[in-house]
């Protein structure tokens, strides 16, 4: 639960902030879905706790998403100020204010026009009222403010819209890399300096012994730890030189590095090639930065090759279920990377940070991803795209997630208890 906490909290902290500096109303920030068990309210954004734990959200004012608590038909009564705007819309019987005005709604655009027309009892006539530029609904024994038109997410110019789309992925990275640069302060991170060598190994077998700093592999001149690893996918498993340096000697060996396999997918497997060793680690101020850069790009390739490779699977029939973790498959996971120690937790939880940060970038017109591609057409185009027909490819697409994410659920809780 923490973990899912986590890396939710901090993608959708992630949409808010960029939002909120870009001057955007966000009525609600929450964390799971479904009824609400906690909430507090600060500022104009209300905090909340949902009791389902399968995906969080920021309400943003005119981000399309949200529906109006007023529509037409409605019975409703109003606050006007000097100006004759319309200072509160009032929902409920919680607040006793003076000088009111009941109004039968007939028409009305909070988006655009900001305005309010309907028959009021006083006269039985039609009026139409604008919005005051700060204007709240007093539901539920709550002041909710009206979001003005230039607070509203539909009306920011196409950069700001896309930072605040993207914000969410790119906090799950940035979350990634903090993980993984504590881990690399904590423990150090590798050098090139062997400080174990495995049984049997590649390394063990050519003579390599605790101390040794590797200076080169297939001509190849080795800095850091990284290289290593590029070197020795470079060979594709072929025999090849490798220079190490002992007590002041350079030392010339030949070796073939042994090829492992991790498999992605049913059809697809990550081929690495290994010299066999645990390196030393160094406690520095560079060289942690650098590798926390480089190990979270590391997983984000992973994981993105293991993505499109699910992708693949669809159209070659290939695809299963079994290819994807939902909330209860994640719990699982965790539940076992658990008992292997806090460290294995933390890099596990930072591989689940970035892969949150690539499956939102799918281009899904419910998930970020496809969200930004209007946002696109927008910036290339001009003018933003058909509301109404954005309206409904969102809808479809939130409904295609929802089916995605029962099936998913239905499917890990029969592995997995079943």
């Amino acid at each position: 639960m923490i973990v899912f906490g986590l890396l939710v909290s901090v993608h959708e902290y992630g949409h808010m902030f960029f939002a909120k500096r870009a001057g955007i109303m966000c009525p609600e920030f929450a964390i799971g879905m479904g009824p609400k068990i906690l909430s507090f309210r600060k500022n104009e954004t209300l905090y909340t706790i949902r009791l389902l734990p399968v995906g969080g959200y920021v309400r943003m004012a005119g981000d399309g998403l949200e529906e109006s608590p007023v529509q037409p038909g409605m019975h409703i009564r109003i606050k006007l100020n000097k100006q004759d705007e319309i200072t509160h819309v009032i929902l409920d019987d919680q607040h006793k204010f003076q000088q009111i005005e009941a109004l039968e709604v007939k028409q009305l655009d909070l988006e655009n026009e900001m305005f309010i027309e309907g028959i009021a009892a006083y006269d039985d006539t039609r009026h139409r009222y604008p919005i005051a530029q700060k204007a709240f609904y007093v539901e539920s024994g709550s002041l909710i403010q009206i979001a003005p038109r230039h607070r509203q997410f539909v009306h920011k110019k196409p950069l700001q819209k896309f930072l605040t789309l993207f914000a969410g992925p790119l906090f799950n990275f940035v979350l990634a890399f903090v993980l993984l640069l504590g881990l690399a302060y904590y423990n150090g991170a590798p050098t090139p300096t062997i400080d174990q060598i495995g049984k049997g190994t590649p390394a063990e077998k050519i003579g390599l012994q605790k101390g040794d700093t590797i200076s080169e592999i297939n001509g190849k001149t080795i800095h850091r730890f990284t290289d290593v690893r590029r070197a020795l996918k470079a060979t594709a498993g072929q025999k090849t030189e490798i220079k190490v340096e002992r007590e002041g000697k350079t030392l010339t060996k030949t070796f073939a590095p042994q090829k492992m396999e991790q498999q992605l997918s049913k059809k697809q497997n990550l081929t690495t090639y290994q010299l066999g060793f645990i390196p030393t680690k160094e406690r520095s101020i560079i060289e942690p930065l650098l590798f926390a850069g480089e190990e979270t790009y590391r997983l984000g390739k992973v994981i993105f090759i293991a993505v499109v490779s699910m992708i693949g699977s669809i159209f070659t029939g290939d695809f299963s279920f079994d290819m994807l973790n939902g909330p209860v498959g994640i719990y699982k996971n965790v539940d076992t990377v658990v008992k292997t120690g806090i460290i294995n937790l933390i890099t596990w939880t930072a591989a689940l940070s970035v892969n949150l940060g690539i499956m939102n970038l799918l281009p899904i017109p419910a998930l970020d991803g496809g969200r930004i591609l209007f946002v696109l057409y927008e910036a290339i185009f001009k003018k933003p795209a058909n509301k109404k027909a954005e309206t409904v490819i969102i809808a479809a697409g939130a409904v295609f997630v929802l089916i995605i994410m029962v099936l998913v659920t239905w499917n890990d809780i029969q592995r997995y208890f079943l």
